[in-house]
């Protein structure tokens, strides 16, 4: 019984550190995907029925209320989110690992050698992320070209007008 005791303790120990390196983005991203829907409906609403002369104002008046709901939707999210971190993931580190593996897991995120390699998460995610645009620019524009040579040939044949070139 002791030994699932400390195993326990170990799981959980294990679930707040994870909480707290990822939880703030899983609030964000969750956050996220429940404004992004709203913003695309109302954009698209607006289009449809504001006339143009008035939309930047509705837009701003629409930006106001997003901004209340996205800020209200973000505190609710991140409150539940250390709560929901020890509730998911100490059953599943239970089941998946080892008290010696735990034990293993524990020990390196409290290393210098991780909080060193959380470090240069930025960095890397960056050099990374600018290492796969540089090679597919080309590709991702000449696309881009491409759907709105496409768009522009579906709108116009069916009765609307020609956007002026940018």
């Amino acid at each position: 019984m002791a030994q699932n005791d400390s195993k326990r303790a170990l799981a959980v120990k294990l679930a707040q550190m994870q909480q707290k390196a990822d939880g703030s983005a899983m609030a964000e991203q969750l956050t996220a995907s429940a404004v992004q829907p709203l913003l695309a409906g109302w954009s698209q609403r607006l289009d449809e029925t504001v006339p143009p002369a008035r939309q930047k104002d509705v837009r701003d008046k629409l930006d106001v209320e997003l901004k209340k709901y996205a800020d209200s939707t973000q505190k609710v999210v991140e409150a539940q989110t250390a709560k929901a971190a020890e509730a998911a993931l100490v059953p599943i580190f239970m089941e998946k690992l080892s008290e010696e593996e735990l034990k293993q897991i524990v020990a390196y995120m409290e290393s210098p050698a991780s909080a060193k390699f959380q470090a240069l998460g930025p960095d890397a995610t960056n050099a990374w992320a600018k290492r796969i645009v540089d090679a597919t620019k080309p590709q991702v524009e000449n696309g881009a070209k491409n759907f709105e040579a496409a768009a522009n040939r579906i709108v116009t044949s069916n009765g609307g007008s020609s956007p002026a070139k940018k």
